[in-house]
């Protein structure tokens, strides 16, 4: 009986608010690892997280169900309040 099978990988970039230098080398490791913990709690899989003071970068594989903006939604929320915990500077939004 044949089978269907997908594979959606999807390269998704955000940056911080008006591209401003957050993340410094030595914060950057703790903050992808941090987002690679919540992709792969909403059931998705974190092939890479990297990015520079700026911006993030993610490669995501995510099921047919899944909603892209809500996973986009979820990462940058979850990610965020977990950075104003951090570093806490409450500026960062």
């Amino acid at each position: 009986m044949p089978s269907t099978h997908s594979s959606l990988i999807y390269h998704i970039v955000y940056s911080t608010k008006d591209r401003e230098n957050w993340f410094q080398k030595d914060f950057q490791p703790k903050l992808h690892a941090y987002i690679g913990g919540i992709i792969r709690g909403n059931e998705a899989t974190a092939y890479a997280v990297g990015g520079v003071a700026d911006h993030v970068h993610l490669l995501v594989g995510l099921k047919t169900t899944h909603s892209i903006p809500d996973i986009i939604r979820i990462v940058k929320t979850e990610s965020s309040k977990w950075i104003k915990r951090e570093i806490d500077q409450c500026a960062f939004a």
